[in-house]
């Protein structure tokens, strides 16, 4: 299907695509695609980060708040962390503008390509999507891909690439990943994640399985998709530098595979990237050289030299599951002191996981950093420093921060120390600005 087909349904755009909540990874990538087909976009969001500022050197303003650019716009896209009492949106909504959501305004650029692979998961979503982007880049298949996540190669989280294969992360949240219909729909993992919206497990399991069932061919849990994965691992190996495995179809030995990924979670994000790339006809010795290529994505366990030859490692960990395995992994690696700083993401989350995430922040030290609120509002029950004095009178070694700069504040590291930085919230942003940066080390 040509690109033209996605624009059909906007073919009165003549001024403006207006974004609101502009800053979000995923809007980010949308404003630039938008953007690429000709037409003019802007938009708006609370604060000023790297994705703004990129956003804004691509030519697409960006305000705090600007409704005469509401007025001007011919469609707006509003993102699921924008609130019904926003001004921008309830502006335009009482001034009659056509109005979509972040996930509609994907299903419907989705429409403009051949074959849809949409990955989705409450955990991986964003390793396995630039995983099957970058094997299919590899074999020429110039893919468009849309991501969750800095590709660490690209420096970006979109690629336009060719009209045939369109790959991108499918998010449950809000029921956005409904607005798609892949030609494959990828599930890795299904959890009880994202309760504000769904309210039980039973409505989360229920997403993912309409989600399968509008997907034209499907690679998912067994329990999901009643039929057994094919592709499994052997001779499992794991150093400082990586990891690798022998991969085997059917019981068969099909290829070798090594890796920079850590953990055996990303063992089974490459096995479904394999199984992708194979049923889409891509040759195993072009997988296996992919994989061993593959840079990785920023902010999943993302390396950077520290302080006194320590190491700083950055994670999006923000679930307790996923907090246990990174713990996990790094605690492992780490040959001396393990110092553990977490952003929680959302009090609804903290609250509802709130013994599991007592459970999991096991470290030499821990660092609670104030709540990345998103879209909520204050909860002392799913607060940060309520969650550090739980972990204080467990007689944990927790201090709370609310100090952007606190990385700097570590002095007693040598090289054998890790200092671990896992959420999903706004502490890594401000950590990477130039200003800031220039003085960890």
């Amino acid at each position: 299907m040509e690109i033209e087909s996605f624009l059909f349904c906007y073919a009165y755009i003549s001024n403006m695509v207006y974004f609101i909540g502009i800053g979000g990874v995923s809007m980010s990538a949308l404003a630039h695609f938008y953007r690429a087909q000709g037409l003019q976009v802007a938009g708006s969001d609370a604060t000023e980060s790297e994705i703004t500022k990129k956003l804004h050197s691509c030519g697409i303003n960006v305000y705090q708040q600007n409704l005469q650019a509401v007025e001007s716009a011919d469609l707006i896209v509003y993102s699921s962390a924008i609130h019904e009492d926003n001004v921008e949106l309830k502006h335009a909504r009482e001034i009659g503008k056509r109005i979509i959501s972040r996930g509609e305004a994907l299903g419907n650029l989705a429409l403009g390509y051949e074959k849809v692979i949409a990955v989705a998961g409450a955990h991986g979503k964003t390793t396995t999507t630039a995983l099957i982007a970058k094997i299919f880049t590899v074999a020429g298949l110039n893919p468009t891909v849309h991501i969750g996540g800095n590709l660490s190669e690209e420096e970006s989280n979109f690629i336009i690439g060719g009209r045939e294969f369109f790959i991108t992360e499918a998010c449950e949240y809000t029921d956005n990943f409904l607005y798609l219909h892949p030609h494959m729909g990828v599930v890795l993992n299904v959890e009880a994640e994202h309760l504000d919206y769904f309210g039980t497990f039973e409505r989360v399991q229920s997403s993912f399985r309409k989600f399968l069932r509008q997907s034209e061919n499907i690679i998912a849990p067994f329990e999901y998709s009643f039929q057994k994965r094919i592709y499994t691992y052997k001779n499992y190996h794991e150093d400082k530098n990586g990891l690798s495995f022998d991969c085997f179809k059917a019981g068969e030995f099909y290829i070798s595979i090594k890796s920079t990924l850590h953990g055996l979670h990303n063992v089974k994000n490459i096995l479904t990237a394999i199984e992708v790339a194979e049923f889409y006809g891509v040759k195993k010795e072009i997988i296996s050289l992919a994989i061993a290529n593959f840079k990785g994505v920023k902010r999943r366990f993302e390396k950077r030299p520290f302080k006194n030859g320590s190491t700083l490692i950055f994670d999006y960990a923000h679930h307790p599951k996923e907090l246990e395995k990174t713990i996990t992994i790094v605690r492992k690696l780490c040959k001396g002191k393990l110092i553990v700083v977490f952003q929680p993401h959302t009090y609804s989350r903290t609250k509802a996981f709130f013994e599991d995430f007592i459970k999991v922040l096991m470290a030499d030290r821990i660092i609670i950093f104030k709540t990345y609120s998103a879209r909520e509002e204050y909860d002392e029950a799913g607060d940060a420093y309520t969650l550090y004095n739980s972990l204080l009178s467990m007689g944990r070694n927790a201090v709370y921060s609310e100090d952007y700069h606190l990385l700097k504040t570590l002095t007693d590291l040598n090289s054998d120390d890790i200092v671990l930085v896992l959420g999903a919230g706004d502490f890594y942003d401000k950590c990477s600005e130039a200003e800031n940066f220039a003085l960890l080390r």
